[in-house]
């Protein structure tokens, strides 16, 4: 009999990004995006003990995906943290790598536990970001963030995941008329920003296939979206697609999604 896979994203967006996914007693976080208290209170309301986590996987090296990194680690006895090496590199530099840190090659799967793991190459402004695909049970849980533009790679990595974490992080029109400077438009706009709603669309198009049962949009900003926007866009995505039988949810900053059983 398998042992169900709980997928659990415990918050999303500019201000912090975690994500726990558990499988029997163990357990795997992805990033640590809050203070340590805020991450551990978290923890606490999805029902996962620290001491379950095998590992932290980093998928690149900004603040709102490692706040809590070093300190989370190292009072839960040096929890090992798993970064490719430019990224641990740049976590070293800024005096935020844990002392318990094993670097891993984009493209070659590892495991942690009974999680099987790789790391892709996304488009973003960090100086080597990844997202992820986790395989456990034979279901597959497939992460991309933070990334301005999807090209061929994502795709092919994420396609027909039972579980799909995927970046809708603005309203083309919301963002043209918010009171951004024009640099900052400029990078949310770019190639290595971040997804709009209807990029993220077009993401699910190519991704969603007949394995996938659910469909988490993340990364939302504050003040230039809404969720009801991103779940009308996805759900008419799904429509489209003849794939309305996807459940779909939306993460939000404020507080801890549902957690997913697969």
């Amino acid at each position: 009999m398998q042992t169900a896979v709980e997928v659990t994203v415990l918050g999303s967006g500019s201000s912090g990004n975690a994500t726990v996914i558990r499988c029997g007693d163990d357990a795997i976080l992805i990033d640590a995006g809050f203070s340590g208290a805020e991450l551990q209170r978290r923890l606490d309301t999805a029902g996962v003990a620290a001491a379950r986590i095998r590992g932290i996987l980093i998928s690149h090296e900004h603040d709102d995906h490692t706040q809590a990194l070093r300190i989370f680690a190292k009072r839960n006895n040096d929890i090992p943290a798993f970064a490719n090496s430019l990224t641990l590199e740049r976590l070293q530099m800024m005096n935020k790598a844990p002392e318990n840190a094993v670097v891993f090659t984009n493209g070659s799967p590892f495991a942690i536990g009974p999680f099987q793991i790789e790391a892709f190459s996304v488009c973003h402004d960090a100086v080597d970001p990844v997202g992820f695909v986790i395989c456990c049970q034979d279901r597959k849980i497939g992460i991309a963030t933070d990334l301005g533009h999807f090209g061929k790679l994502v795709p092919l990595k994420l396609k027909n995941s039972n579980v799909l974490i995927i970046e809708s992080n603005h309203e083309h029109e919301l963002l043209r008329s918010s009171r951004r400077p024009a640099h900052l438009l400029h990078r949310i706009h770019g190639r290595r920003g971040h997804l709009s709603n209807k990029s993220a669309a077009e993401l699910m198009t190519q991704v969603v296939g007949p394995g996938t049962k659910y469909l988490v949009t993340a990364h939302l900003s504050d003040d230039c979206n809404r969720p009801e926007l991103v779940e009308s866009a996805a759900r008419d995505c799904l429509k489209a697609m003849n794939q309305e039988q996807v459940e779909v949810l939306v993460a939000r900053q404020d507080k801890v999604c549902q957690t997913i059983t697969v």
